[in-house]
């Protein structure tokens, strides 16, 4: 069963030019980037887990945050904490927007926030609710309330995660402005072989999340669950899943390369990104929304084993490396 929901209308014209992309991002806040290049890098080293977000990454969701300037920001899926980080330096500079940051799991506090706090003062914490709790049973309604503009990072893994996030987030959402950005979503046309290649002695992807084996969904190539619910979701509701790297290699002309390249250094300027967005503010309604129950006991994502997250950062690492400008694919 599905249930439609009818929002109240959204200006396509104002939901255009309030658009924020990548490029758009990362060009116009590449003084704010530069200024916190330096704090970024030791907290990328405190956080010490470039696997799960490549220091690239960083900066990208880092310029998203800044350009879009929403007042919360939802984080699903801490980890060690390298998007916490990311998001509560945002939100710091921003001066009037919250972080709430979700894991099931405690390596953030066992693990990184003890190296954290060698480097920043505590005041540097009052924007971030790091709370490890069930993502399933949160109370979003809540979280959102008196908020206007919302940004959801998706890093969860699992179709029940995606089921909540869609059957439930979304609609809680759905009037405000907002942006949902999904990690570890690769595009093939700009990604290395490994994204497209045939299967060679791999089997099919049966849903498991972070595994070996990968999924191709039209350009869309990736290992985790999220990916087959959002072609559903977008396709349903006919909005544009939107590609970080397509909009990175087609955005800036050669000067603005070259002056990004310059001003940041290749290791925090790339035309990779490896994660989509997309918007309910893109069109007028009814949308669409799976139905989502909250579990009577807790249930959680399934973890990605260490191992998994250390081969998923070396397609990124090695991606890095690949020329700028690569052929479209024909789909």
């Amino acid at each position: 069963m599905i249930d439609s929901v009818s929002p109240k209308p959204v200006s396509r014209e104002i939901a255009s030019q309030e658009a924020v992309t990548p490029s758009r991002a990362y060009w116009n806040q590449r003084d704010v980037i530069a200024d916190f290049l330096p704090l970024a890098e030791q907290l990328q080293n405190a956080v010490d887990c470039a696997g799960n977000l490549s220091p690239f990454q960083w900066i990208q969701l880092f310029a998203m945050t800044m350009e879009f300037k929403p007042d919360v920001i939802l984080d699903l899926g801490r980890a060690k904490g390298n998007s916490a980080c990311v998001f509560t330096e945002a939100a710091n500079r921003l001066g009037s927007c919250s972080v709430i940051s979700l894991d099931i799991e405690n390596s953030w506090e066992e693990e990184s926030l003890p190296n954290v706090r060698k480097i920043v003062p505590e005041s540097w914490f009052a924007p971030l609710q790091a709370l490890r709790t069930d993502i399933l049973t949160f109370d979003y309604d809540k979280a959102f309330d008196n908020k206007n503009r919302v940004l959801i990072f998706w890093d969860a893994h699992g179709f029940t995660i995606a089921e909540c996030v869609l059957g439930r987030i979304l609609p809680a959402v759905k009037e405000k402005r907002h942006v949902v950005m999904m990690h570890d979503l690769s595009d093939a046309r700009y990604s290395g072989e490994e994204c497209s290649a045939p299967y060679g002695d791999q089997r099919l992807w049966k849903g498991e999340n972070a595994e070996e084996t990968r999924v191709l969904l039209g350009h869309i190539s990736s290992a985790v669950a999220q990916s087959v619910a959002i072609v559903d979701f977008t396709s349903r509701n006919k909005l544009t899943l939107q590609s970080a790297d397509q909009d990175l290699h087609s955005g800036f002309d050669e000067a603005q390369r070259a002056e990004m390249r310059r001003l940041l250094g290749d290791q925090f300027f790339s035309l990779q990104g490896h994660w989509f967005w997309f918007s309910l503010n893109e069109k007028e309604g009814p949308f669409y929304f799976p139905r989502f129950e909250p579990p009577q006991q807790s249930v959680t994502a399934t973890p990605i084993p260490l191992i998994s997250r250390l081969k998923m950062g070396a397609r990124i690492a090695l991606n890095r490396f690949k020329p700028d400008e690569i052929k479209h694919l024909e789909y």
